[in-house]
């Protein structure tokens, strides 16, 4: 689609701005077929509610319902989600552990920009990321736990309960993971939560994480890859991205500018990457960091991400933070 649509700091409304033919000659081939998959069909199936007759109804019931706003205010809310969270983050000093651990526990303007994300995708207006990870799972792992971390609102959570996992959510957020608490429980879809304030992962439980738009929020990339890998079952697969922005007042819960030690972390903690979904998140596998390969992979890594020339090198080309290059 036209990324235009999407601007930084204002979500557009399908209604004002549907999706067009110039919209899809732009799509890739993945995008073309997680569009029109049956992973799409659930995903939007998820969105809704017994009782309402579209997505957007959905959507807009499950915000009414939780924050007791009427549809409109939901709506502005989800237009300028931005605005909002700009607000709540620059209301207290986040510089802190426990500063930014007040932000995420208090946060509810993240529950309207997630859930509308999640509508805009479902409209075509955004990259159905869920529906397209979720059909490489199934090709990548034959087993069937999977864990949502950084659940936000549950959506993909309940694509995977959809396709036949046994879906675990995972959050640092009380506010989120209590709101996609209410969202599942209304639809009588089982789960279980972890409050990752309160517990840690459970080891070698799944085989299947999701870590979307997750890790570029995350202080310490490192620690939460060694908790991943060591909650993950040998050769499970993990699909996980970096959201990297440059640091504006609009941008200041997103930790990092440049992608590249952030992902050295998560391969050096024993994850390999495998497949990159157009640029916007990666399929990586689990290995054994103990192995000869992976301190050969390591070496690699070190020349590829740890360099600090590929900075420059990345600039002259081009090239933007958050891409794979």
């Amino acid at each position: 689609m036209s990324q235009g649509l999407l601007q930084q700091g204002l979500h557009p409304d399908p209604l004002v701005t549907p999706l067009s033919a110039s919209d899809r000659a732009g799509w890739t081939e993945r995008q073309r077929r997680a569009y029109e998959s049956r992973e799409m069909e659930l995903f939007r199936a998820a969105l809704t509610l017994p009782g309402t007759s579209d997505v957007r109804s959905g959507v807009l019931d499950d915000l009414s319902a939780f924050y007791g706003f009427p549809a409109e205010e939901c709506v502005r809310r989800c237009l300028h989600w931005e605005a909002l969270s700009t607000e709540e983050w620059h209301s207290a000093d986040r510089t802190s552990p426990q500063g930014l651990a007040a932000f995420y526990n208090s946060t509810t303007s993240w529950s309207f920009d997630l859930l509308w994300y999640a509508y805009l995708e479902s409209a075509g207006l955004a990259y159905p990321v869920a529906p397209a990870v979720a059909q490489v799972a199934r090709r990548a792992s034959a087993g069937r736990r999977h864990l949502d971390f950084g659940s936000g609102i549950g959506v993909g959570s309940q694509l995977f309960q959809g396709l036949g996992y046994e879906t675990t959510l995972a959050d640092v957020s009380k506010t989120l993971l209590a709101f996609a608490q209410f969202r599942l429980e209304r639809r009588a879809i089982p789960a279980r939560y972890v409050d990752l304030n309160d517990e840690g992962l459970p080891h070698q439980s799944f085989d299947v994480i999701t870590a979307v738009d997750t890790l570029a929020h995350v202080p310490d990339v490192a620690a939460t890859a060694s908790e991943l890998h060591k909650a993950l079952v040998p050769g499970g697969i993990l699909f996980a991205n970096f959201d990297v922005r440059p640091r504006t007042r609009e941008n200041a819960w997103h930790l990092y500018e440049d992608d590249l030690i952030p992902r050295w972390q998560l391969q050096r903690a024993g994850f390999e990457p495998v497949l990159a979904l157009d640029g916007m998140i990666t399929l990586y596998r689990w290995v054994n960091p103990s192995d000869v390969a992976h301190a050969a992979r390591g070496i690699r890594d070190a020349v590829l991400l740890r360099s600090p020339l590929r900075p420059a090198y990345r600039r002259l080309r081009g090239i933007g933070v958050s891409a794979s290059g």
